[in-house]
């Protein structure tokens, strides 16, 4: 029998077929005797094939009923697997035959005599997975025989079904009280993946359930701590990761110095665990470390030091240092850190790096103490632990918190010239966000940068381009280089300089940007002129490298102004003659619009009391945004595009640390924040190209079309993915739409640029109801179809000029049932299908709907091999009707997409011989 799908067509012929199938079925479930694998083959050839008709269907599931009967009266135990198997197949594909197969699988497993233990364990999870909610005339009785027949397959004799079902806990309708007393009384069981699974079952549950006994949850704390010190390596990765569940419930349930003391005890006793044999132990404890919060600045300090602080000698906690003893040392967390980085295991190095990024965040003292940690790690072998170090200087960068001095310049320096282009380019990173406090260091800053560009030159956009970036932050300590730097290329002197090299080009790229470097006005008389013109022998270089802050033809024509000023300031150039550089042109105006980020995310990230608190700094993070961003865009009417686009940036980068699941209702005001600065982003970019009245910059209707059709997208996705917004947000949104549309308007109208003379961007306060649509899609069920992996070594099989199912699991967030929601699946560009889904016939809730589906698709082409790309889309019918879908079967008004494209490998069936 083959075992690939056959798409049968709706001919006589696959009539046939399918009755001659069902016959031979029909005929072997009827000797009972002798039933035989080859039945389970028949019935499953016909329930993949879509064609097959529901008659049939019921057929097999009529059979299959009979047929489980049977079997439990001759007592093979074996078939039960099979046929429990196939009543989950039929459900997935027919959904509207799930009530009937609930029926079946609850008698199955409740009321036949001999039925194995591991085959009522795989009945109860299908019928619990699949129950009909609209079957409500079995909703008492089924609860009651899924929680008894669960609790008696735990505390059964069979350990694996025991072991499987504490681990799918939370499907099963078991009531948390009972769960809670259960699951613990499991951490217990002699056998190690039982205390896992019971571990693992406890830190679900106090995710979702709410105890007011705080006696309950400082015992199930406890619990956990004393299996920190289990014998299996399971069982204490699953022990750390429920200290770490339940303490922070344990903490958020106290008050006052209780509060402090439980949360440096949690902290405490994760430190612990970083001496562990175990590197996966290892990795769960700093994993955990890096998530909390709220901690002493004294134990945050001993983490660093391997000697005990005479703060922490006599203190003690509450919590368990070994076994042998009850009493939790405050020394127990001398080193956590040193002892972490020293590991001889790189992911082990790697996770300690990474968690120190949320102490750096909390303490100034911190983040110096461990910038010399971190300095000596970037002189490990691995290069994802080099990189992991970076990334969290970086990190303490972003926040005002990296603090360099002489002795670290040295070692950092080596990262701009490592082998791995990965390093030297977060090095860099590390460096845009550097604050460097006198001339040696800015020297060597220097220094280091024209190495590097000599070793690799493959870097030189970038490299100048932070050459350029630093000289506007430290216009003076510039001014000092090129003044020794002058009499090199000075045309009196006898040394014959190659304007091509390296260095040139970088002191040239320092030269250029000192007038437009930050704080005091730099004069340019401070630079002699005819450096400008040096400039411009080699203005492609230059220009490739400031493609972010300025176009070729600006640079040129705001070089030709430099080299012939004589003390003119460039503010006074950009005022006269319809000329203006695409830039931040920084003057005295800065003092009235520039965002000073790092001390305000200071304000941000640091309450009063010291403690931490991330859904609180979220919140605080994004009413300064949307206060601060109405504060911006007065600079990008004065020309400094560049300036807010880093702003927005960094804005931008700083919200994604925050958002864990985007349509979690806290995170989708964190989206929402998101895809607003993006529009803030996109409509600057167009002001930009539109409103910037001089000649100098060359409007290319190209590139701004691409960036308003980018912009109306980006409007749309907020107008309609964002639900329950309120009044006042849906006409911010149909503002900006409308100064979108009076932009694209004057590409063709230059009389439509009037309109906008008086437009500014006004502040949009948030409601706290709104909800973001999402949309994830895997192809087929990840446990119950065949094809567990898609890619091109496990495709789905095709017949070309035939339909094909494309099994899909989709799973939505907040999509109301009344959305009209379609799958596009897309060859190429001229070649795509749609298929309607009506959420009305599959369960779930508005908050999340889980399904699967498989749409056809009709037109497979006549080749061995091709991919789809499948994604979600929500029609707009408050949008006007479009053409471009009709002639393809689709929606008549625009799509918003809920998610990302999804590709599909499907390979062409064999011909047999």
């Amino acid at each position: 029998m083959n075992q690939y799908p056959v798409h049968l067509g709706l001919n006589q012929d696959s009539i046939d077929m399918e009755q001659k199938l069902l016959s031979n079925f029909e005929q072997i479930c009827k000797n009972q005797t002798k039933i035989s694998l080859k039945s389970f083959s028949i019935a499953r050839t016909l329930l993949v094939n879509p064609s097959t008709s529901d008659q049939t269907i019921s057929s097999i599931l009529q059979n299959l009923e009979t047929l489980s009967t049977a079997v439990s009266a001759s007592n093979p135990q074996f078939y039960h697997l099979h046929v429990i198997t196939l009543l989950c197949e039929i459900s997935i594909v027919r959904r509207h035959f799930s009530p009937r197969i609930t029926t079946i699988l609850h008698s199955l497993s409740l009321h036949c005599p001999n039925i194995t233990p591991r085959a009522a364990g795989l009945a109860l999870s299908t019928s619990v997975s699949i129950y009909p909610a609209s079957a409500s005339n079995l909703v008492s009785a089924f609860s009651e025989g899924t929680e008894g027949l669960f609790l008696s397959l735990c505390f059964g004799s069979c350990v694996p079904v025991r072991q499987r079902l504490l681990s799918d806990v939370e499907i099963f309708n078991v009531r948390p009280s009972l769960l809670l007393t259960v699951l613990t009384g499991f951490t217990k069981d002699p056998y190690p993946y039982v205390r896992k699974a019971a571990l693992d079952g406890l830190i679900g549950l106090c995710k979702c359930i709410v105890v007011e006994d705080r006696g309950m949850i400082e015992g199930c704390y406890l619990r956990a701590v004393e299996l920190l010190f289990d014998i299996e390596e399971c069982v204490r990765c699953s022990a750390v990761h429920m200290v770490s569940e339940w303490g922070k419930f344990l903490v958020a349930n106290s008050e006052g110095k209780s509060k402090r003391d439980w949360s440096d005890a949690l902290y405490v006793q994760l430190c612990s665990m970083v001496r562990d044999m175990s590197m996966n132990v290892k990795i769960e404890a700093f994993n955990a470390l890096g998530k909390l919060g709220m901690t002493s600045e004294y134990i945050l300090m001993q983490t660093l030091s391997k000697k005990v602080l005479p703060i922490t000698k006599e203190k003690t906690l509450h919590g368990q240092l070994s076994r042998k003893h009850s009493n939790l040392p405050a020394s127990s967390a001398a080193g956590a850190f040193i002892h972490g980085l020293e590991d001889e295991f790189h992911e082990v190095r790697s996770c300690a790096c990474y968690s120190m990024r949320m102490p750096a965040i909390l303490s100034a003292g911190f983040a110096t103490g461990a910038l010399g940690l971190l300095m000596d790690v970037l002189n490990d072998d691995s290069v994802v632990v080099r990189l992991q170090a970076l990334e969290t200087m970086h990190h303490m960068a972003v926040y005002g918190h990296l603090k360099v001095q002489e002795m670290h310049m040295h070692m950092f320096l080596g990262a701009l010239i490592d082998m791995n282009s990965s390093i030297r380019l977060t090095a860099r990173k590390v460096l845009r966000l550097t604050k460097l406090h006198d001339l040696i260091l800015f020297k060597l800053v220097v220094d280091s940068l024209i190495q590097s560009l000599e070793k690799y030159p493959q870097d030189e956009m970038d490299v100048l381009s932070l050459i350029f970036d630093i000289g506007r932050n430290h216009g003076s300590f510039a001014i000092s280089i090129i003044k020794e730097f002058f009499p090199e290329v000075d045309p009196s002197s006898e040394c014959n300089w190659d304007f091509n090299n390296s260095k040139t080009a970088a002191h040239l790229v320092l030269a250029i940007s000192i007038p437009l470097s930050h704080g005091k006005q730099q004069q340019l008389d401070s630079i002699p002129s005819i450096i400008y013109s040096y400039a411009v022998t080699i203005l492609g270089r230059i220009s490739r490298s400031l493609t972010g802050v300025m176009n070729q033809d600006t640079l040129l024509a705001y070089l030709s102004h430099c080299s012939r000023s004589s003390g003119l300031h460039p503010i006074e150039f950009m005022k006269g003659e319809d000329k203006m550089v695409e830039d931040d042109v920084a003057t005295k105006i800065d003092t009235q619009i520039t965002c000073p980020i790092s001390v305000r995310l200071d304000m941000v990230h640091n309450n009063n009391d010291g403690d931490f608190e991330v859904h609180d700094n979220a919140d605080n993070y994004i009413k300064f945004i949307l206060a601060n961003v109405v504060q911006i865009w007065p600079l990008m009417k004065f020309g400094c595009i560049h300036e807010v686009l880093t702003t927005l940036r960094s804005w931008k980068e700083e919200l994604a640390t925050f958002i864990t699941d985007p349509s979690c209702q806290s995170n989708s005001h964190l989206t929402f924040t998101s895809q607003y600065l993006d529009v803030v982003k996109l409509l600057s970019k167009a002001w930009w190209h539109v409103m910037c009245p001089m000649d100098l910059i060359c409007k290319e209707s190209g590139n701004l079309g691409y960036i308003l059709q980018k912009l109306e997208n980006k409007l749309r996705e907020l107008q309609h993915r964002f639900i329950r917004l309120s009044k006042e947000e849906e006409l911010h949104i149909q503002e900006l739409t409308h100064v979108a549309s009076t932009l694209k308007s004057s590409i063709f109208d230059e009389s439509a640029i009037k309109k906008l003379e008086f437009f500014s961007l006004k502040e949009i306060i948030f409601h706290e109801n709104i909800k973001y649509m999402d949309a994830e899609v895997d192809v087929g069920d990840k446990y119950k179809y065949k094809y567990k992996y898609n890619d091109w070594l496990n495709p789905i099989p095709f017949v070309a000029g035939l339909p094909v199912g494309i099994p899909l699991k989709i799973r939505l967030h907040n999509v109301p049932i009344e959305t009209k929601l379609w799958v596009k699946m897309t060859m190429y560009e001229k070649l795509r299908e749609y298929v309607y889904v009506d959420l009305k016939q599959f369960e779930g809730c508005e908050k999340v709907r889980e399904f699967t589906f498989m749409p056809p698709f009709h037109r497979t082409p006549k080749v061995n091999c091709f991919v789809l790309r499948v994604c979600v889309g929500m029609e707009c019918l408050c949008e006007e009707e479009v053409d471009g879908f009709r002639g393809h079967g689709g929606p008549t008004h625009e799509l918003v997409y809920l998610c990302k494209e999804k590709e599909v490998f499907l390979s062409m069936v064999g011909k047999k011989g």
